[in-house]
C-alpha cells in the first residue's frame, strides 16, 4: 500500500476550479467458496485405502479421510506433518482442517508430481535408481529430531487395547507391555509407512508424504517397518500368481539395495542394524495389524505376533530367574 511522504504538499496545493477526478470504485475479489459437500468436491484425484485426495482451491488439495476414520486421525496427521515440515523432513505444508459430510480432512499446499511407484510403472528403467532415492530420503527423515511427536512405544502400547488384538490373552498382552517398556528410547522422526508409494517426485523436488502414522523414537522401529512392507506386506489385491511372484522378487531386490545404501549414507554397522530390526519386529507386527488389518495379513500376523510373544515370555522368565539367583547371592 502506498503512503504519502512525511512532508506531503497536499495541504498546500493551490485550489483550482477543475472538477475532481472520479476514481473508479474497486471491489475486493470475492472469496472462493469452499466445497461443503462431496458432490461439490467432484471426483477425487487419488483414491487410497484410508483417504481420497481432492482439488481444493488454486495451489491446494484436500486429503479427506474415508468414513469410519475418526477426527483424531486427521488431527494427528496434521500435527505430524506440521512437525515434520518444521524439522525439514518433508516439503508438505498443512494449511488447516475441515469436515465434509462427517468426514475429516486436511487442507495442504499442492505439490504436483508422481510417486516413485507411479514413476517406475511409467518407465521401468527408474527402478534402478529407486533404492538410492529411498535410502537418501529415509536417512534425511531419521536425521531430523522431534520432541513433539508421540513416542512410538506408547503408540504401540495403546494398540494392545485395539479390537484387532482381542485374540491375545491378558498374559500375552502383559508380556507385550513389558517388552515395549524395555525397547530403546529416541527422538528421531519416524514415518512408519515408508515405501515407494509415499515418496512424491517432480522436476524440482523429492519428498516424503502421508504422515498419518509418524512418531518419534529409535530409528530401528522405522527400518523394521520398511523391512516388513518390502518383504511381507499384502500386495495389490486381485493380481495373478505370476504377477505376485514378479512383484515379490522386485520389491525384495529394491529393499536389499535400499538397505545397503541406507547403511552407507548413515555410516551404520550392518549387523547392529539387523539386530535393531529383529528387536523391533514384534512391535512392528502389532502396529501393522492394529493399523491396517489387511484381509490376507490378519491370520499370518496373529500367528507371528503370538509366536514372538511366546519367545519373549520365555526370555523374560529366564531373565527373571537369573535376576532372582543374583539377588539370592
Amino acid at each position: 500500500m502506498m503512503t504519502e511522504p512525511p512532508h506531503s504538499p497536499k495541504t498546500h496545493a493551490p485550489k483550482t476550479n477543475t472538477p475532481e477526478t472520479q476514481l473508479p470504485v474497486i471491489h475486493p475479489p470475492e472469496t472462493e467458496r469452499m466445497p461443503a459437500t462431496l458432490s461439490e468436491l467432484g471426483s477425487p484425484l487419488v483414491s487410497a485405502r484410508s483417504a481420497e485426495i481432492y482439488h481444493w482451491q488454486d495451489g491446494e488439495i484436500l486429503k479427506l479421510f474415508r468414513a469410519g476414520f475418526c477426527e483424531n486421525s486427521a488431527c494427528q496427521e496434521k500435527l505430524n506433518a506440521e512437525e515434520a515440515h518444521r524439522q525439514g523432513a518433508t516439503s508438505i505444508e498443512c494449511l488447516g482442517q475441515v469436515s465434509i459430510e462427517n468426514r475429516s480432512g486436511i487442507v495442504m499446499k499442492r505439490l504436483d508430481g508422481r510417486t516413485l511407484t507411479e514413476r517406475a510403472d511409467a518407465n521401468p528403467l527408474h527402478i534402478w535408481g529407486l533404492p538410492y532415492t529411498l535410502a537418501r530420503l529415509h536417512a534425511d527423515v531419521h536425521n531430523a529430531r522431534s520432541e513433539k511427536m508421540q513416542d512410538i512405544r506408547q503408540i504401540i502400547a495403546g494398540f494392545l487395547q485395539h479390537s484387532a488384538m482381542d485374540f491375545l490373552t491378558s498374559a500375552e498382552k502383559q508380556t507385550a507391555l513389558a517388552y515395549l517398556a524395555d525397547l530403546p528410547d529416541g527422538n528421531a522422526i519416524l514415518h512408519m509407512d515408508f515405501h515407494t508409494g509415499n515418496i512424491l517426485v517432480n522436476a524440482r523436488t523429492e519428498t516424503v508424504i502421508d504422515w498419518a502414522t509418524a512418531a518419534r523414537g529409535d530409528a530401528g522401529a522405522d527400518i523394521a517397518m520398511t523391512c516388513f512392507l518390502f518383504n511381507e506386506a499384502e500386495l495389490f489385491p486381485g493380481i495373478s500368481k505370476a504377477q505376485e511372484v514378479f512383484y515379490n522378487l522386485m520389491r525384495r531386490m529394491i529393499y536389499r539395495r535400499y538397505f545397503r545404501h541406507y547403511l552407507r549414507i548413515r555410516k551404520l554397522n550392518k549387523e547392529k542394524v539387523k539386530q535393531d530390526i529383529d528387536l523391533w519386529y514384534p512391535a512392528v507386527l502389532i502396529c501393522r495389524l492394529a493399523l491396517w488389518s489387511a484381509p490376507t495379513e490378519i491370520k499370518p500376523l496373529q500367528q507371528k505376533i503370538r509366536q514372538r510373544l511366546q519367545g519373549l515370555s520365555t526370555a523374560q522368565k529366564i531373565t527373571g530367574k537369573i535376576a532372582g539367583k543374583a539377588d539370592a547371592r
